[in-house]
Order: structure tokens, then C-alpha cells, then sequence
């Protein structure tokens, strides 16, 4: 029971610093995170050491507990990352993928096409789940994990400038194009598709600033 509370903590907190509802430099305050999600004090800490790991939060000695800073600079060298693991895990869901999660993407990917592609939100959203359920087909949970660390870094940085960019700038087609080469079993054209993907969330950023 201790262990789903400090996941439902993570999950509430973390969600709550990716989208920027817990400003970036802001002081943690634990008896406030208690009565905001009505967990107890074991939880809280266990998700706030989690997430000082995962480099969204940040302890300094004598001062207290912080929503860590974003740094733009620090993007090329996330995308950097991003890009290779990402690429990597493409290649093998293209191999490895069941027919159940096979299924699982075309459903995913039917919606997001017919979504409204002015909700930005919305799309980065099913752009989350489309990565999350393609780092679960690529049978590796050591990179699932790191691809889910880095793709929360980069979210936070689109959120700080989701006022300037379009909601095609999300690049919806590459959900598409990635599905259809795992359909056809083809690992490098998975691969090609996804380093373009991420390539493009860089330069869309970029240009934004």
C-alpha cells in the first residue's frame, strides 16, 4: 500500500512540475503537499526523493526543497539523448512489438488524428502516451525508464514556451509514419523516423525563443 501511495505522489507531483503548475524555483513544502493530495508524509518524501533523482527537484542544505530550475541550454543536450534512445527504442518495438500493443497504437494513433489539433495540450498528451506505450514495446524497462525521464525534461521546456509555438509544430504525421514502419516489421525506418521526430521538437523550440 506504501509503495502505490508513493506512486500516486510521484505521478501528482511530477505532473504538477512538468506542466509548470508548480513554478520552476518555488519552495516544496511538505505539510502543503500533504493536504494538497491528501497522502501522508512517507509517500511525499519517498516521490520528492524520486524526483530529485529524475532532476525536477532540488535539495540545497540549509535552504530547503525546490522545483528545480529550467535551463534552455540544457536542451541540446537533452534532445541529444533523447534522440538515440528514442531512435533505439523505435528500432525494437519494430521487432518486438505484441499484437496486443500493436493494436493499442493504432487505436492511440486513429485518435490523435482525429482530435482537434488546435488543443495543444491535448496533443502533447497523446504524444506522452504514444512514447510511453513505444518505450513499453521496446521490452527493455531499464530504457523505459530513461525515456521517460528525459521525455518529462523536454515537457517542461515545451510548456515554457507553449505560448509561441503551433500546435503543428507536435509533428502528429510522425505518430503515423512510426506506426506504419512498425507495422511492416522495418526496425531502420522506425528508427529514421523517430530521430526526425525528435529532431524536429528541438528545432520547433528553438525557433521559438
Amino acid at each position: 500500500m506504501a509503495s502505490t501511495s508513493a506512486d500516486r505522489a510521484y505521478q501528482l507531483i511530477r505532473d504538477k512540475i512538468v506542466t509548470l503548475d508548480m513554478q520552476p524555483g518555488s519552495v516544496i513544502q511538505e505539510a502543503e503537499m500533504m493536504t494538497q493530495l491528501g497522502l501522508g508524509r512517507t509517500p511525499i518524501r519517498e516521490a520528492l526523493k524520486r524526483l530529485e533523482t529524475e532532476k525536477l527537484v532540488e535539495v540545497t542544505p540549509r535552504r530547503g526543497m525546490f522545483v528545480a530550475e529550467i535551463a534552455m541550454t540544457d536542451l541540446p543536450q537533452i534532445c541529444e539523448v533523447r534522440v538515440e534512445l528514442e531512435a533505439l527504442c523505435a528500432s525494437l518495438a519494430a521487432q518486438r512489438i505484441t499484437p496486443e500493443e500493436l493494436e493499442e497504437f493504432r487505436v492511440l494513433v486513429d485518435r490523435h488524428l482525429k482530435a482537434d489539433r488546435g488543443e495543444l495540450d491535448e496533443l502533447l498528451a497523446r504524444d506522452h502516451a504514444f512514447h510511453q506505450l513505444l518505450a513499453r514495446a521496446s521490452g527493455n524497462r531499464f530504457m523505459r525508464d530513461e525515456i521517460e525521464r528525459y521525455y518529462n525534461l523536454s515537457l517542461r521546456i515545451w510548456h515554457l514556451v507553449t505560448h509561441r509555438v503551433r500546435p503543428e509544430d507536435a509533428d502528429v504525421d510522425a505518430h503515423v509514419e512510426i506506426l506504419e514502419a512498425i507495422e511492416a516489421g522495418d526496425p531502420e525506418q522506425a528508427k529514421r523516423r523517430m530521430r526526425k521526430h525528435i529532431e524536429f521538437f528541438d528545432r520547433a523550440i528553438r525557433e521559438s525563443l
